[in-house]
């Protein structure tokens, strides 16, 4: 929907439509900000190499993260190492949408701050240790603490947001709404 059509006499639907889309997007903005300031403080005010970071711990288990379940094999929610598969600099550059060379300084940063190792010639992991480490674990429970905020505002907007009898938000097979 575009601005013309609210300014034209749109119903009270749409309307009302746009104030949970705004709703969501404030809750939404609220959680993105909050994850930055502790990503980032995490890496001494980098956000970038947060995000670099971030990218290297899921791109080397995506593979075992398919569907986005809860995986037996991730003891305490951690992936034992040998089932991690390294990440190239290119891989994290071309996903982030970044020059090949800020993704590289990033990854090196990474790796002299002891967040990341090099494997062989293949790319990079961030290993387990590292992941159960104290660092980490601090960001693991603003996440939790950010994210349960999060769920909370959607859920006071959840008349409005997830409307059951609206087959928007209900995933085929499912018995109720998302």
């Amino acid at each position: 929907m575009d601005q013309t059509s609210l300014s034209t006499g749109s119903d009270a639907a749409d309307l009302h439509d746009l104030a949970l889309q705004r709703y969501a997007m404030r809750l939404g903005s609220d959680y993105f900000i909050n994850m930055a300031g502790a990503l980032g403080d995490l890496f001494d005010g980098n956000l970038l190499t947060g995000l670099v970071f971030l990218t290297i711990a899921q791109g080397s288990v995506q593979h075992l993260n398919r569907p986005a379940q809860f995986n037996a094999m991730a003891v305490d929610g951690v992936f034992p190492d040998e089932l991690r598969r390294p990440v190239s600099v290119l891989g994290v550059s071309q996903f982030l949408g970044l020059p090949y060379e800020t993704a590289r300084r990033h990854t090196g940063r990474l790796e002299k701050m002891g967040f990341c190792q090099k494997v062989g010639g293949k790319g990079v992991v961030i290993p387990a240790e590292i992941l159960r480490g104290p660092a980490v674990q601090a960001l693991v429970r603003a996440n939790y603490g950010h994210l349960r905020t999060l769920l909370q505002g959607l859920r006071r907007g959840g008349e409005g947001l997830l409307p059951p009898q609206d087959p928007r938000w209900t995933r085929p097979g499912d018995l109720g709404p998302i």
